[in-house]
């Protein structure tokens, strides 16, 4: 029992004990802050600049931060089966006639233009001394109708592009709902293309209108990728090169972008350099580039690795 009350009353001096010191050193009941006023070439403004830079890095570097054709803000998790790329975009150079980018051995990138109808009547002499490459449109669907159509240039842009000796590659203007759509889409393409030689490949180009009759508008991201894959499996299949286009918003909010990374990519994004962590064969980075021979403007592309 002695022992019992001794133990009681050691017990006892101690919590006395810790009370002091919580009273002495961290005033009993007042919340605990800190300040970096004080420390030698640091602020409370400093810290917080510092913290947000951070998070912008983190964040840059885990999601796509992209707006929606509404508006709305959506944070996309990048997805780690894809590879990202690694270049240095302070390496792009505009000081010339078009923009390029400059690689650590001195050599650049392979410049070239897409073509459709809209351009009018192109003169393919002019235009072969200042570019490495050319898409050509040969049609397209309707975002109405859903009518298939060739483009109006398609042969004349094939002709004259091929005579000039500019390498070539097709694209396609998707507006497939469907699987079997998009399946309707590539045999149009491939029983269209001619005795032409492709240097490039075939490409789906796959975009939102932006209207509010498109026959696309209603579709779920599964349908938009079911759409394109019909597409591009069927021209793989057919021992063609094949390459999907389309821009920063609908990769990330319209398709499984694992599953069209699977094929080559041409990235559109108007910008001084693009904002994109995956790599991408293709960058399409102006639709107001002029190139001699042809009237008006046209979509300026680099070239940023070999396409498989």
């Amino acid at each position: 029992m002695r022992k019992r009350l001794i133990m009681i009353a050691a017990m006892c001096c101690i919590t006395f004990g810790l009370s002091g010191c919580q009273k002495s050193y961290y005033g009993k009941g007042t919340a605990f802050t800190m300040s970096t006023d004080k420390l030698p070439g640091y602020s409370n403004a400093d810290i917080a600049a510092i913290s947000a830079d951070n998070y912008e890095r983190f964040m840059h570097a885990s999601y796509i931060i992209v707006t929606d054709k509404f508006g709305e803000v959506h944070k996309i998790k990048i997805s780690a089966n894809i590879n990202r790329h690694n270049w240095d975009f302070s390496n792009l150079d505009s000081s010339g006639m078009f923009k390029n980018y400059l690689d650590e051995d001195g050599s650049v990138k392979k410049v070239g233009i897409d073509v459709s109808e809209h351009q009018g009547s192109i003169n393919w002499e002019s235009v072969a001394p200042n570019v490495d490459f050319a898409f050509i449109r040969l049609g397209y669907r309707g975002y109405g109708s859903g009518g298939l159509a060739l483009d109006a240039y398609y042969s004349a842009n094939m002709s004259g592009a091929t005579e000039a000796g500019v390498p070539v590659g097709v694209y396609f203007y998707s507006q497939a709902i469907s699987y079997e759509e998009g399946v309707e889409e590539a045999n149009y393409v491939l029983a269209n293309l001619g005795d032409y030689n492709l240097s490039y490949p075939i490409v789906l180009d796959r975009e939102d209108p932006m209207v509010d009759d498109a026959r696309t508008n209603d579709l779920t991201a599964e349908q938009h990728t079911q759409a394109c894959l019909g597409f591009l499996e069927t021209i793989a299949k057919s021992g063609r090169k094949v390459m999907m286009y389309t821009n920063r918003m609908y990769y990330s909010l319209y398709v499984d972008i694992d599953q069209v990374y699977n094929y080559p990519i041409w990235y559109a994004q108007y910008a001084d350099e693009p904002d994109w962590p995956y790599e991408f064969a293709i960058w399409q980075y102006t639709e107001s580039g002029t190139v001699p021979g042809i009237n008006g403007s046209v979509d300026m592309n680099l070239q940023m690795m070999e396409i498989q």
